[in-house]
C-alpha cells in the first residue's frame, strides 16, 4: 500500500463524499465536517451558520461533543471568546478534555498554555478537571490507551511507507511487509474490540471520553486493507449500530465501510453510495466511468432492511 496516496485519499474521502441515504441527523452532521467547517476556518458568516447548525442540533440530540470540538477551533479564530470559554468548560468538565492528548495544532493551544487566556484557562482546568477524574476515574487507563492505540496506527503507516521506499526491497520483500503490517494493525481492532465489549458501546466523545488524537475514523485504516476489512467489520459492527441508534455516532463508519467494500469486493453492503457521488479518488481506483447504472449492493433485501431500521429510508 502506497501510503502517502492513502492519505491523500482520506482527506479527499472526507471532503467530497456525497452519500445516497442519510437521516436529518446524519445529513446536518455530514454537511458541517465536509462542507460548513471547512468554509468557517476564514469566513465568519459561516463560522456563525455553522454554530447555528451545531445548537439546533443539540436541541434534538443532546451535547455534540465531537463536532463541539471542532467548533471551538473557529470560535477562537473569530474571537467568540465568551462560546468558545463555555465550551472548552464543558468539554474539560463534562467530557474529558485533557492538556496531555493536544496536538499542538489547535488554533488556540498556544493562547490557553501561554497566551493571553492562560489564567483564565488554568483555574477552570484544575477546577474542572478534577471534577471530570471524580466522575470518570474508572475512565482514565481505558482513554489513555484508546489515545496511544491511534499513535500507534500513526506510527505504523510512517514506518511502513518509509520501508516501502526503500529500492533494494524485492516485490516479495514488501508484499512480507504489508502482510506484518496488516497483523500489527489489526491488533489496534482487537484493542478496540475489548473496549466496546467493556463498555457495550462504540466508544465516542459523547458517550466514553474525548480522544483527542484525531478525528479520522477509528476503522479507517484498517477497512482500507482487504485482508482485514470483513475481520475488522464483524467485531465491531454491533458495537457501532447500539451507538449509532443512540445519536452517539454517525453513519460515517457506514459510509468509510461502504466505500471500501466496493474498492476490495466490486459491491457496497449498505447502499449508502451512488455513483454520481463517489469522490474522485475512488472513481480513478475503481474505473467508475465504466461502470453501468449505480454501485452495485451485494444483497438489496440486506440493505432495503437495515435502511429501514437505522432510518436511512
Amino acid at each position: 500500500m502506497n501510503k502517502l496516496k492513502f492519505c491523500v485519499s482520506l482527506i479527499f474521502f472526507f471532503v467530497f463524499t456525497a452519500v445516497f441515504s442519510q437521516n436529518y441527523r446524519d445529513t446536518v452532521i455530514n454537511d458541517l465536517v465536509n462542507v460548513s467547517f471547512g468554509l468557517s476556518r476564514k469566513d465568519k458568516v459561516q463560522y456563525l451558520a455553522a454554530k447555528e447548525k451545531v445548537l439546533k442540533l443539540e436541541e434534538d440530540y443532546g451535547y455534540e461533543v465531537d463536532l463541539k470540538m471542532k467548533l471551538i477551533d473557529y470560535s477562537y479564530m473569530h474571537k467568540d471568546l465568551g462560546f468558545f470559554k463555555e465550551q472548552l468548560e464543558i468539554l474539560v468538565k463534562n467530557h474529558g478534555f485533557t492538556i496531555a492528548y493536544m496536538t499542538g495544532g489547535e488554533s488556540y493551544s498556544d493562547a490557553i498554555m501561554k497566551g493571553e487566556l492562560s489564567p483564565w484557562f488554568k483555574a477552570m482546568y484544575l477546577k474542572n478537571h478534577f471534577i471530570w477524574l471524580d466522575n470518570n476515574f474508572e475512565k482514565q487507563i481505558d482513554q489513555r490507551k484508546l489515545h496511544d492505540n491511534q499513535i500507534k496506527i500513526q506510527t505504523i503507516q510512517s514506518v511502513v511507507s518509509k520501508v516501502q521506499e526503500t529500492e533494494t526491497l524485492s516485490d516479495t520483500d514488501k508484499k512480507a511487509v504489508d502482510s506484518k503490517c496488516n497483523e500489527v494493525l489489526f491488533s489496534t481492532v482487537s484493542f478496540l474490540h475489548d473496549l466496546c465489549r467493556k463498555y457495550d458501546q462504540y466508544p465516542t466523545g459523547k458517550n466514553f471520553a474525548i480522544v483527542q488524537t484525531s478525528t479520522i475514523s477509528k476503522l479507517y485504516i484498517n477497512l482500507s486493507i482487504k485482508e482485514n476489512i470483513e475481520r475488522t467489520w464483524l467485531l465491531v459492527e454491533p458495537y457501532i449500530k447500539k451507538s449509532y441508534l443512540k445519536h452517539e455516532t454517525d453513519y460515517s463508519e457506514y459510509v468509510v465501510y461502504d466505500a471500501f467494500s466496493y474498492i476490495h469486493f466490486g459491491y457496497q453492503k449498505y447502499g449508502l453510495l451512488s455513483k454520481d457521488s463517489l469522490p474522485a479518488y475512488l472513481r480513478v481506483k475503481t474505473h467508475i466511468k465504466d461502470l453501468v447504472g449505480e454501485v452495485p449492493v451485494e444483497n438489496v433485501f440486506f440493505s432495503d432492511k437495515i435502511k429501514r431500521e437505522l432510518g436511512w429510508k
